[in-house]
């Protein structure tokens, strides 16, 4: 089996295994520490792993966390690496990887730039989706049974209150809908799928992808004011996904643990 190979500490099967995508920076990267000090396996996935500077600095400092190279929407990376890990259980598959950004400025009714806005659904729905069918029989192997989908309070089509953000929020409500509908048809499998708004965390990550320019009035020092810190927000999501029971599959849960509306 692959993992014998690549953690020959967890020959013995009492050990989960997290597979996190989008490993490289903000709440992916942060999972995966959190994760890797639990004393789980951590396969932590990223576009570039050449590129991704504090992702190997992290696996330099944990022998349980190996980093693979995924991109989400390419069929021929998913496929490769599913195969790659073929007989592996996957206790969690966390999807986190997504374009986790606003982008005020093509992103407003009037100014839409929608080659980028179908490159976000792209990435935001199918490319959790791909992911998650093609490790949805490594799941299904193992004693947790989870598929996670990160996705945004944004995507609650009952809270909206402004026209912004129209892509990111259509791809999370989307991605919602997607996961609710295959929450149902995963049940015969005993698989429980979580839907968690992560919330915005206070990474060097976060508002660095915005250009400020595009940023209307205070909303800059709004979403600072909000933002969590990163380990008290992902260690609660860790104990939310840890507690999930298949009562509670296609919940949509805020990372507090409380359910949001749709």
């Amino acid at each position: 089996m692959a993992l014998a190979v690549v953690f020959p500490a967890s020959a013995e099967n009492d050990v989960p295994t997290v597979l996190i995508t989008g490993s490289n920076a903000s709440h992916g990267l942060a999972f995966a520490e959190e994760y890797a000090k639990l004393g789980w396996n951590v396969i932590a996935t990223c576009r570039s792993p050449a590129k991704a500077e504090r992702l190997k600095i992290l696996a330099s400092k944990h022998a349980n966390i190996v980093i693979e190279e995924l991109d989400i929407v390419d069929d021929d990376e998913i496929a490769a690496l599913a195969k790659k890990y073929e007989g592996t259980p996957i206790d969690v598959l966390l999807n986190n990887a997504a374009i986790n950004t606003f982008r005020f400025g093509p992103n407003r009714f009037g100014k839409i730039n929608y080659e980028w806005f179908e490159d976000i659904l792209e990435a935001n729905i199918i490319g959790q989706l791909k992911v998650s069918e093609a490790f949805e029989v490594h799941v299904a192997a193992s004693d947790q049974k989870k598929i996670i989908a990160m996705t945004s309070t944004g995507g609650s089509i009952a809270n909206v209150r402004s026209p912004v953000a129209v892509a990111y929020r259509s791809s999370k409500a989307g991605l919602n809908m997607a996961m609710r509908m295959y929450s149902i048809a995963l049940k015969r499998q005993a698989i429980i799928v979580g839907i968690i708004a992560p919330g915005t965390v206070d990474t060097e990550d976060y508002m660095n992808a915005e250009d400020p320019s595009t940023i209307p009035g205070n909303y800059r020092a709004m979403m600072k004011a909000k933002m969590l810190a990163p380990r008290t927000a992902i260690n609660d999501m860790i104990a939310l996904i840890d507690r999930l029971t298949l009562e509670e599959t296609g919940v949509f849960y805020e990372w507090t643990g409380e359910v949001l509306p749709w």
